[in-house]
């Protein structure tokens, strides 16, 4: 019955999702995993040092368990590279230890004390000693021209600074999420630009300048208003998966086990997540692939991404967007 509902909600989305091309989806793949992919901040020693300084107790509780891409200049090397104490440029009397897996330990011989590097880790702060704590994956040369105070990355060396993005609204400014510059000039507004009625944005990624890419690539990100659209059928809250299932069950069709998984993430949003394959007759060709991901906004609604690609040549954004997108509570 809700899958019948809610079709003519999800038609538009469909007719949306028919920008990206006349090839559609044949096989399956996961690209947004928010459980492997971690973001980083960058941080130096010396602001993270100054700021136990300052205060121990305020900064344990901001930095305990965070992902970041910390630098600063090695103080000495453990025997047999098993670790390395780092510190800042100024004489503040702490200093961060770092441990990581034994794959970095040649890496890690081939400094000296002076050195300065950049190691991705996350940190851990003892809970009866002040001693800093880095477990660390990867060990590089430092970010050259690093300014900005909001600055993340990927594993990959992917960069994105928030100061310099975009930030779109949705839901009367109760949802926010950013997007890099270029991406404003191949955004859609599904309702304005009468794609439909579904409030969001369309992204075709393909179509950025520079870009030399013609196979088709889209992200969708959109919101449904429980009240105005799914208002008959929220009334047990137990629903909401099935409303999910019925979402993509319109746009693919044939839907296999779902959820593909639920996660709750190191930076605790919880997310119901699907990657699945277009099954028209109709459409033809080698296809292109679908991920969805639905946040749920309590009993206001459900934030949707969906991504639509072939060659998924911006997924760090679309990581980066999926991190920084934040439901605001009321």
């Amino acid at each position: 019955m809700i899958r019948k509902k809610i079709f003519i909600v999800i038609l538009i989305l469909c007719t949306c999702a028919g920008l990206c091309g006349a090839d559609w989806f044949k096989e399956t793949k996961v690209m947004i995993d928010t459980e492997k992919d971690h973001v980083y901040k960058y941080c130096t020693a010396d602001e993270i040092i100054s700021e136990f300084m300052a205060d121990h107790k305020g900064a344990k509780e901001m930095y305990q368990k965070e992902y970041v891409l910390l630098s600063g200049k090695v103080t000495s090397i453990g025997k047999g590279g098993k670790s390395i104490i780092l510190s800042g440029n100024t004489e503040a009397g702490l200093t961060i230890a770092c441990s990581y897996n034994k794959e970095l330990r040649n890496s890690a011989l081939e400094l000296a004390p002076g050195d300065s590097i950049a190691l991705y880790g996350q940190i851990t702060v003892d809970a009866f000693r002040k001693d800093i704590h880095l477990k660390a994956q990867k060990i590089i040369k430092p970010p050259s021209a690093v300014i900005s105070k909001d600055v993340y990355y990927l594993l990959d060396g992917s960069c994105f600074d928030k100061e310099k993005a975009k930030k779109v609204t949705l839901h009367s400014e109760g949802v926010e999420y950013y997007i890099p510059l270029s991406w404003n000039e191949v955004e859609h507004n599904i309702m304005e630009e009468e794609l439909g009625t579904i409030e969001g944005h369309q992204y075709v990624l393909n179509k950025i300048n520079g870009n030399s890419n013609p196979v088709p690539e889209s992200l969708f990100v959109c919101y449904f208003h429980n009240k105005e659209q799914l208002a008959d059928h929220l009334n047990d809250s137990n629903k909401t998966e099935l409303i999910e299932k019925a979402i993509v069950e319109n746009i693919l069709g044939e839907v296999g086990k779902f959820p593909s998984k639920k996660v709750k993430t190191y930076y605790n949003s919880v997310y119901t997540y699907y990657s699945g394959v277009y099954r028209k007759t109709i459409e033809t060709g080698a296809g292109y692939h679908t991920e969805f991901v639905f946040q749920a906004d309590d009993e206001e609604g459900i934030v949707l991404i969906l991504y639509v690609y072939k060659d998924a040549e911006h997924i760090s954004d679309v990581l980066f967007l999926t991190r920084f997108l934040e439901i605001k509570k009321r």
